[in-house]
């Protein structure tokens, strides 16, 4: 589960967090972004850390922290990178440090080394915590990704936003909390200006509803549209309906489901001997999917019967000589599949040959997206 925005889970993650009852949990009239009552912030617990020496919140004290969760496969927290990336570009020489805290959502995502490349990735700068053993996520009751918690001078938490969104809301908080450790900073040069769509809402009346993220393993697989579902214990031929329902997917030939994924065995001469067909409504598609072994794996990616055209195409979709549109697999991370100039419905199916292709998730935009760097 990712974004949660909902007011009653924000209740209800403070009551956790605060062990307190929710009718304390006002917020003062004069900063209306801010809690009444803070409570002390506990401690990160981590052995192994990137851009920096184990850090522990008493180190910190007088210093404002950022505590960022995040998973590198994580579309919801993607698209809050550009935001880390100026509050920490602006704010960590006034007193600012933002601490990313990783805790993996697949169980591929706890590898270090696949953690360290996308720390390279994004451009993050700032301290990354791996949290594989859920330590830190379980400290601060959280329950969905992205999260942020704002740590005062005192070390104690000041603001909690789950979800994405409210970017201007959580920079003015920044700047107050700054403020209260150092009253003489002015934050009023024009290079501090918010942007204009720092609050804007993909989740507004105009915004479209996209398909709802969508598992591919057993555990999670809502949304299949194969009668009986997936097989538990081994591989079998799967045959797809004629009609796959919106916002569904079916499984065609042979697949190995596990409970975080599907996964592609043996070679084959067909290239669509392993299909995933889905049938969506969205501007954006996004696959967390990878190779097994790392090496090079072709997926044959169509859209709507027909090769992906160019201004529908992801940064990961490449063409061959013969215009066929597909996705080149090595490691295991979040591929970037369809970038339609427009929200709508479609079909999309994506085919293998090749043994040890892993299919795990499908992630969605919709008309309302920001601009992020699909790295």
């Amino acid at each position: 589960m990712h974004q949660l925005e909902s007011k009653r889970v924000r209740q209800w993650l403070l009551g956790s967090l605060f062990g307190i009852g929710l009718g304390v949990l006002l917020v003062t009239p004069a900063n209306s972004d801010i809690l009444a009552q803070r409570v002390p912030a506990p401690d990160l617990q981590s052995r192994i850390w990137f851009n920096s020496p184990p850090l522990h919140l008493r180190q910190l004290r007088g210093k404002v922290v950022l505590v960022d969760f995040w998973e590198y496969t994580c579309i919801n927290c993607i698209r809050t990178f550009p935001y880390l990336r100026r509050w920490n570009e602006l704010y960590a020489p006034e007193g600012l440090t933002i601490i990313a805290v990783h805790t993996p959502e697949f169980a591929f995502a706890k590898n270090p080394a696949n953690v360290a490349n996308a720390v390279r990735r994004f451009g993050f700068t700032f301290p990354v915590a791996l949290d594989n053993d859920d330590a830190i996520w379980n400290a601060f009751h959280n329950a969905a990704w992205p999260a942020d918690y704002l740590i005062d001078k005192d070390g104690r938490i000041a603001y909690m936003h789950i979800g994405e969104g409210d970017y201007g809301d959580t920079e003015s908080v920044i700047r107050k909390l700054l403020k209260e450790a150092n009253p003489a900073l002015d934050f009023s040069s024009p290079r501090y200006a918010i942007p204009a769509d720092a609050n804007a809402d993909m989740y507004a009346s105009a915004c479209r509803r996209a398909t709802p993220e969508t598992y591919l393993g057993y555990a999670r697989a809502v949304s299949i549209a194969n009668p009986g579902g997936e097989d538990e214990t081994r591989e079998v031929h799967y045959v797809a309906p004629a009609v796959v329902p919106l916002d569904s997917f079916a499984l065609e030939g042979n697949w190995q489901a596990g409970a975080e994924f599907v996964r592609h065995l043996r070679q084959s001469n067909d290239p669509s001997d392993a299909a995933v067909r889905l049938h969506y409504q969205a501007k954006s598609v996004y696959l967390v999917a990878g190779s097994d072994d790392g090496s090079a794996k072709v997926l044959d990616v169509t859209q709507d019967g027909r090769p992906v055209s160019p201004q529908s195409r992801g940064i990961d979709v490449q063409t061959d000589r013969r215009g066929a549109s597909y996705i080149l697999l090595r490691g295991k991370r979040m591929y970037y599949v369809i970038n339609n100039p427009d929200f709508g419905e479609h079909t999309l199916a994506l085919s293998t040959a090749a043994p040890g292709v892993s299919l795990y998730s499908f992630t969605f935009g919709n008309n309302c997206e920001n601009q992020f760097a699909h790295k």
